[in-house]
């Protein structure tokens, strides 16, 4: 079966996560919101519809460039393949969509940017699946969380988060994050 690559347009929700890996690879990962604008013909206004939410994965010069350049609220376009994961939650399958990048950028629809070519390293290899599924559960959270911040219905908190309670991992200031399932995966220093 051949991979799907999508190009998706939207709005980064969340900081930008990376992790390090044993072998000394990094990977960061963003949440994107993605939605359609419409126009109500009776008010003839703009109105939003049909938001998802796509966990994206960035991977060697990609992570590190990524990490440092894209901000939660920032629109950005994203190339990448499209991977559909599948977890079991209260004995139900859910699923989540998930792109692993090939290519981020700053949507300048919306505003401008500025480029610098940073120097460039040789890159590490990808994690294990050990480590790439401690840091996908690390950012599982964001599956169950809708669009205002709120855990989804069904998720047993529908109130919104639990202020006495972490919603993920440790992240630091620099938007690094200890995914803790992973004995050797440390966070990244700032």
């Amino acid at each position: 079966m051949s991979d799907v690559y999508v190009t998706l347009s939207g709005n980064v929700t969340d900081e930008p996560r990376q992790y390090r890996f044993s072998d000394g690879s990094r990977v960061t990962s963003i949440r994107v919101a993605v939605n359609r604008r419409v126009l109500d013909p009776q008010t003839n206004t703009w109105q939003t519809k049909d938001t998802t939410f796509y966990t994206v994965r960035c991977y060697r010069g990609l992570a590190d460039h990524v990490h440092q350049s894209i901000r939660k609220g920032q629109p950005v376009l994203v190339y990448g393949k499209l991977r559909i994961k599948q977890f079991e939650r209260d004995g139900e399958p859910r699923f989540w969509a998930e792109v692993e990048a090939s290519s981020v950028g700053h949507d300048l629809k919306w505003g401008i940017a500025t480029f610098e070519k940073p120097a460039r390293a040789l890159a590490p290899a990808e994690p294990n699946d050990e480590e790439r599924r401690a840091m996908e559960d690390a950012t599982r959270e964001w599956e169950l969380i809708d669009g205002r911040g709120s855990r989804a219905p069904g998720t047993g908190a529908e109130d919104g988060p639990d202020p006495g309670r972490s919603a993920g991992p440790a992240v630091g200031a620099a938007g690094e994050a200890d995914i803790g399932g992973a004995e050797d995966a440390e966070p990244m220093a700032a």
